[in-house]
């Protein structure tokens, strides 16, 4: 019995500091606020369970995020095609689906606006802990976008996909905005748009620098 309720106390822990950052943003929810929300009796159960209120912060971008990782892998899986520009683009819609897809539920839009909350801030390393996730898709990914880029430096490149991330961020939440509007677009074609626009930004022709 013990052992649930402390399993309980860290899932609504999770649970309220997700909610509470996508609706108010990273810098206006506190400690308290999450263990109050949370319903939690100690005052210290954010330290106790996770050592850190940023620690807290990390485990809910992670837990999500590996949920989604593992649809990710199953869809890049399927992508078949061998042109170059028509396969960067099935990739890069692969790989940002799950996460478009997740919005038509509430708590797939809570978790995007928690998620651009989150990689906007400096104080977390996202594409690091994304690794640390084991998101081996994630490496499999960034080897077959540069395959398709040869013409692009990988010291140009490389950024590019890393942005690509933070960017797919905010098409995500853009499309939620959308759903609650009642102005969103089928969700394949929401989908294949921001592929389509991603896939032009990694691919865009790289400039050199000004003297």
């Amino acid at each position: 019995m013990e052992v649930s309720s402390r399993q309980d106390t860290k899932a609504e822990l999770l649970r309220s500091a997700e909610r509470l950052i996508a609706e108010k943003g990273l810098g206006s929810v506190s400690v308290k606020m999450i263990t109050t929300d949370a319903g939690a009796r100690n005052p210290s159960a954010v330290h106790y369970h996770f050592g850190s209120i940023e620690s807290l912060i990390e485990e809910v971008f992670a837990k999500r995020f590996r949920e989604i990782e593992a649809e990710r892998a199953m869809r890049l899986e399927r992508v078949t095609e061998s042109d170059p520009k028509a396969r960067l683009v099935a990739l890069v819609e692969a790989a940002i689906g799950p996460l478009v897809e997740a919005c038509l539920e509430d708590n797939g839009r809570v978790y995007a606006r928690f998620g651009l909350q989150f990689v906007s801030d400096p104080r977390f390393d996202y594409a690091k802990l994304i690794m640390n996730a084991g998101a081996q898709t994630f490496v499999r990914l960034n080897e077959e976008i540069i395959a398709c880029l040869p013409h692009i430096p990988p010291e140009k490149l490389e950024p590019r996909i890393r942005h690509s991330f933070v960017i797919s961020m905010v098409q995500a939440v853009s499309f939620a905005r959308a759903i609650e509007t009642g102005t969103a677009q089928p969700v394949d074609a929401a989908v294949r748009e921001a592929a389509i626009c991603l896939a032009a930004y990694l691919s865009a022709p790289a400039t050199h620098a000004l003297p």
